[in-house]
């Protein structure tokens, strides 16, 4: 009843719950070479024994070949970071399109790179003859340097309180984002590779050009899985180039600072976490995509980091960086992370606090961000989490202030007896306040509430069920009605 109590007050108060019982640290063992790497719901790495995984899925060459994505928002383990060292033993001075990511400090390499391996942890159907030919070829191109992740998603939604519109839409969505590693120098003191981003969604019927939030009228958007328009987007193609192995990075280009800047390892994508767009990424920091973009990383010690992004223009979706160019559009956000591996006997944690300031074509106005994450106990199976934010009116990326904090729960059908395993399931709990900016000559919209319930439930090693509801109180752009119900049923399929 304690632990409960305690969630209860984090979802509603905000805040961490400082009284679970603190357990010991256990330092984890060093990575035996016949063990094969995952990342569970919470972000802790997974060690699995080979016997285990099919064998399909294993690489032909010797499974020191690879690789897990890392959780994003997370420092990397050791368990990890021991056998990309070992890998980089084997790269004999100055590399071209190296097979093993250079090194980089361990918060970046969460966020930089990408892994060689499709699958995740405790499936239901432990294999498919799909599952063997997608692994093979992220194996295969992985041994030139080029690392990927390949999402798609098929949702149905459902809803009530729209005040025009249709009550059910449907749409698919394809996201391909990975990097090339061009190059690493003798030792890994520095190295460069190419990064991307491409999307595309396709509505059926009415999902062609309505959206939840159009139809209801919210700030927030229920389902930020996909933009607001079809067809082929670019938010994201540049290079990164690292400096004294990987304490140093920098990203130019078209970047999407939403890839870097205000990662969060429990609430950062629609696909397989929070739906809800305030879930995803802080509404108030203004993070820019399809624009001209430089972001500088740099970690001293493991602990701390810091992040700057600046952007220039106000291109949008389907347009191209140039059309939409101008100096009086520009943005520059910060980020200070602290990232101990234990706090007060919880286990892993990350704060981050998000200062900005930016134009948009009037005044130059400012503001401030904190997002964290935390886990609640190292044997536990809860994480907390909270972004919270206050900017300018005409700057801010959709809200002018805004609080978004749950908790997930790790395989909650293992805990209560109905399912053994499943280490990538997850429960989670969230609530959201929206402040809507102010807009010269109309009159203020309402402060938002919104509530999200959802659901991971992990199917085969690359497809996940995903039920979402979503309840939002007072939605800001209307006032026909107090409330709305939002359900989503999302199939999501990584490669």
């Amino acid at each position: 009843m304690r632990l409960y109590s305690q969630m209860r007050f984090v979802v509603l108060v905000v805040g961490l719950p400082w009284a679970v019982q603190a357990e010991d640290s256990v330092a984890p063992p060093p990575v035996h070479p016949g063990e094969f790497l995952m990342f569970d719901s919470l972000g802790k790495v997974v060690a699995t024994p080979t016997n285990d995984i099919p064998a399909g899925l294993l690489p032909p060459d010797g499974l020191h070949l690879q690789i897990p994505t890392s959780a994003r928002g997370i420092s990397e383990p050791e368990l990890l970071r021991h056998r990309l060292e070992m890998g980089r033993l084997k790269q004999d001075g100055f590399t071209w399109f190296p097979a093993f990511a250079p090194p980089l400090a361990p918060y970046f390499s969460g966020i930089d790179t990408f892994g060689n391996s499709a699958m995740l942890p405790g499936p239901l159907i432990d294999s498919t003859p799909l599952d063997v030919w997608v692994q093979t070829v992220k194996y295969d191109l992985s041994a030139y340097g080029l690392k990927y992740s390949l999402q798609q998603t098929l949702t149905f939604l459902n809803m009530t309180g729209e005040t025009h519109g249709e009550g059910t839409l449907g749409f698919y969505t394809f996201k391909w984002a990975g990097n090339w590693t061009v190059y690493s120098s003798s030792g890994g003191e520095e190295a460069g590779w190419l990064t991307w981003e491409m999307e595309v969604k396709n509505g059926f019927g009415a999902g062609r050009s309505q959206s939840a939030k159009k139809n209801l009228g919210t700030l927030t958007n229920p389902s930020n899985v996909w933009s607001g328009r079809n067809g082929f987007e670019l938010p994201q193609l540049a290079w990164q180039q690292s400096f004294a192995r990987g304490e140093v990075v920098m990203i130019a280009g078209i970047v999407d600072q939403g890839n870097y800047l205000d990662a969060n390892a429990y609430a950062n994508s629609g696909r397989g976490q929070f739906l809800n767009s305030a879930l995803v990424n802080s509404m108030v920091l203004p993070l820019s995509s399809y624009n001209p973009a430089i972001t500088l990383q740099w970690q001293p010690t493991r602990e701390w980091y810091g992040q700057l992004g600046t952007s220039v223009g106000n291109g949008g979706p389907g347009q191209m960086p140039w059309d939409e160019f101008s100096p009086e559009y520009w943005s520059m956000v910060g980020e200070i992370g602290y990232t101990p591996d234990d706090v007060l006997g919880l286990g892993h944690g990350v704060y981050r606090v998000q200062p900005f300031i930016a134009q948009a074509d009037g005044p130059l106005q400012g503001g401030f961000g904190f997002n964290f994450q935390q886990r609640l106990g190292t044997h536990q199976p809860f994480g907390v989490f909270g972004r919270f934010g206050v900017g300018g009116s005409t700057v801010v990326g959709g809200a002018s202030a805004q609080i978004g904090t749950g908790v997930v729960m790790q395989a909650p059908l293992k805990y209560v007896g109905l399912i053994e395993g499943q280490p990538n399931d997850a429960f989670g709990v969230a609530m959201v306040w929206s402040d809507p900016p102010e807009v010269s000559g109309q009159p203020p919209a309402r402060q938002e509430w919104t509530m999200e319930v959802g659901y991971v439930f992990h199917l085969t090693p690359l497809v996940r069920l995903q039920p979402d509801l979503q309840i939002v109180w007072d939605p800001a752009y209307q006032t026909q009605t107090d409330h709305a119900v939002v359900f989503q049923m999302q199939m999501d399929v990584s490669w």
